[in-house]
């Protein structure tokens, strides 16, 4: 990498890391059996605390756009270890929904969100020259965190119940970021100074930086952020509700087939099951498989940021958003057809597909924000278009969880999604560079 230096690499791999923790935030889904099984919660009421999450972590991103700019990366972190922390430790205490709405859902969503914007923004500055290879490789650690460390906080609920497993990894959450918070700082204007120079020599950066009111005065912006919350809202759903729907799948599909193998349809029944249909399964063995299957969509979701980012400064943005609405169409044309034949394999196909492209949605956002408007004002741009995913957050996954509620099954809603992603293909062909920032 050209220019490359020790100290640009170093807050990378520190950036990295970092956002690899914050991405657990999408982990949500692995306590909710174990809290609904312990409080006899539904599944609307605890999609509530990943909505709530979401709408704080956006609010917690706005909060550290504004913070960057009157304190430092070091104050804004540190404040990040102590809402992590906290919201974290006091979820080990909950006794009732209230309390974990504002535990995990506020507490631990505003640090996320406050971590991940300040994280971004520093990082970034080192890299004007490679805004979307950037974005794109550290949103990777964000995506991917909850396929690489899903399975520890899975063998921690096994071994230590919840309680104990939120109380360790506040702890946990509190050494690494607050380390982090002595290590990150801001790259000088001598460093930064040519290495955007021949950015916007490339057009690859916007000729003009533009501040957060300067942005959203423009088309540009308000037609991306249709496009993203279309998208966003059928990732969040997905991701909310992977481990539920994977259940579903499993159990009934394993149900079915026992039911098939009593009528006496023995040939017809192994068929299935080498076509990918569940036989029936323990609920233990079930789970695992459930868990793995989140896994692909953590997997996918990391691996579509670094693509992503590859592709917007290889071959532009128009590309980018096409592929992305396709990938979205095509995954919940896996997961209903899935759901309707049992068929477990095709829906981690649809759950591979929905990661890629949920993943390549959030590198677009931050390369858009770098890209069409400039790296100067990158923090407070990138937290106000983040606020796309809080309109997303409440109605994604609660399509989802009324779905469930209400038949008794996921169907219904992936086809509404599908529908929904065919919007975002078709809102794609009006998305233009701003006119006065044509390098863009």
């Amino acid at each position: 990498m050209s220019h490359a230096t020790p100290h640009r690499l170093l807050y990378f791999f520190v950036a990295f890391v970092l956002l690899m923790f914050f991405g657990l935030i999408y982990a949500w889904s692995l306590f909710v059996d174990p809290l609904e099984a312990e409080f006899g919660w539904d599944r609307s009421a605890t999609s509530v605390v990943f909505t709530l999450s979401i709408i704080t972590f956006c609010a917690g991103m706005l909060v550290a756009g504004a913070l960057e700019e009157r304190t430092s990366p070091r104050t804004v972190m540190l404040i990040t270890a102590a809402c992590l922390g906290l919201g974290l430790i006091a979820s080990a205490f909950t006794e009732s929904l209230p309390f974990i709405y504002a535990t995990y859902g506020v507490l631990v969503g505003a640090g996320v969100g406050l971590g991940t914007d300040v994280v971004m923004s520093v990082t970034l500055k080192w890299f004007p020259d490679k805004q979307g290879l950037a974005s794109g490789a550290m949103l990777m650690g964000f995506g991917g965190g909850t396929m690489l460390l899903s399975p520890v906080v899975t063998t921690m609920l096994g071994t230590l119940g919840w309680r104990l497993t939120f109380g360790a990894l506040g702890v946990i959450f509190v050494v690494l970021v607050g380390a982090g918070a002595f290590i990150m700082k801001l790259p000088t204007p001598e460093y930064v100074r040519p290495l955007l120079e021949k950015a916007r020599q490339n057009a690859t950066v916007a000729a003009v930086d533009m501040t957060g009111g300067q942005m959203v005065r423009t088309p540009t912006f308000w037609v991306f952020m249709v496009y993203l919350m279309l998208v966003t809202c059928g990732g969040l759903a997905l991701i909310s509700q992977a481990v539920p729907a994977a259940m579903e799948l499993l159990m009934g599909a394993g149900a079915a087939a026992s039911g098939a193998a009593s009528a006496g349809a023995g040939a017809s029944g192994a068929a299935a099951a080498g076509a990918g249909v569940s036989a029936a399964l323990p609920e233990t063995e079930a789970l695992m498989l459930a868990t793995a299957a989140m896994g692909s969509v953590s997997a996918m979701n990391g691996l579509g940021r670094l693509i992503n980012g590859f592709i917007w400064d290889k071959f532009g943005y128009r590309v980018c958003l096409t592929w992305i609405a396709v990938a979205f169409a095509a995954g919940m044309l896996c997961c209903a057809f899935a759901m309707m034949g049992g068929n477990f394999l095709l829906l981690v196909a649809g759950f591979m597909l929905l990661g890629l492209m949920y993943g390549g949605n959030m590198c677009s956002m931050s390369a858009m924000v770098g890209t069409f408007f400039g790296p100067k004002y990158y923090g407070i741009n990138y937290a106000i278009a983040t606020c796309q995913m809080i309109p997303a957050a409440i109605v994604g996954p609660q399509i989802l969880a009324l779905s469930q509620m209400g038949s008794g099954s996921y169907l219904g809603a992936f086809w509404v999604f599908f529908a929904v992603a065919i919007a975002a293909l078709i809102v794609s062909l009006f998305i233009k560079p701003p006119k006065n920032n044509r390098a863009a």
